[in-house]
């Protein structure tokens, strides 16, 4: 059929499949889900070991372009390798804290011990300078718990049942001051059968060179089992 307006028309060209991916180039290039699922593990403390094994598997499913996200895996492979690495390290100081630190329920009177920046009653060599002397050890009694409640540290320490005549001497006294540890999540609210102990520091900061008390007895007459519970 000719053009009325000279020339003959173009050809037919058909419209476009529009499910066709041909018809607009090549196919988008996809992103990587398990890149991505490295940089969400890695950014939680819990799964950041997890978060660092995604994250080389998603380098290498993003390696030569075949997909996209690679910036993920590597966030997450750098940022997972971080945290375990601080995970690991606050595990063996929670390790060795815990093995140095004096435990409520295996203490005993006459035991020297050191207590640290945070607190915490460790054990000590009796024969090296130390920070102080634990004075009586046992459980709480229904007595006890109604004594730690109404009198200060001082006096509930000082009044301890079998608790022996030098270390009361001791804490009646200026040169010491008296301290209690308790086995229980809050200290101030201890309840029945809970163990605690005793100890004496120097009120004066002064570290300790040998027993508490000048005639260098061992504490031996202070409990160091339960007192009811």
């Amino acid at each position: 059929m000719s053009n009325p307006y000279g020339g003959e028309y173009p050809p037919y060209q058909p419209a476009p499949n529009p499910y066709d991916n041909s018809a607009y180039g090549s196919a988008r290039t996809p992103f990587d889900g398990v890149s991505l699922a490295a940089l969400i593990c890695s950014a939680t403390c819990c799964a950041a070991p997890v978060g660092v094994a995604l994250g080389i598997a998603g380098l290498v499913r993003t390696g030569g372009g075949r997909r996209t996200g690679r910036w993920a895996a590597v966030t997450g492979l750098v940022l997972g390798t971080v945290l375990t690495l601080a995970m690991a390290g606050f595990l063996v100081f929670a390790i060795v804290l815990g093995s140095q630190s004096v435990q409520e329920d295996d203490a005993r009177a006459g035991q020297c011990v050191d207590v640290n920046s945070l607190d915490i009653v460790e054990k000590a060599d009796c024969d090296e300078p130390h920070d102080g002397e634990i004075i009586w050890a046992g459980r709480f009694s229904g007595e006890l718990l109604e004594s730690f409640d109404s009198r200060s540290t001082q006096d509930f320490c000082a009044a301890l049942p079998g608790l022996r005549t030098t270390y009361r001497s001791a804490v009646e006294g200026d040169e010491y001051e008296a301290s209690v540890s308790v086995d229980a999540f809050d200290e101030d609210e201890p309840d029945t059968g809970d163990w605690f102990f005793c100890y004496l520091t120097r009120g004066d900061g002064d570290r300790l060179n040998g027993p508490v008390g000048s005639d260098g007895s061992d504490g031996s007459g202070g409990s160091g089992g339960s007192t009811g519970a």
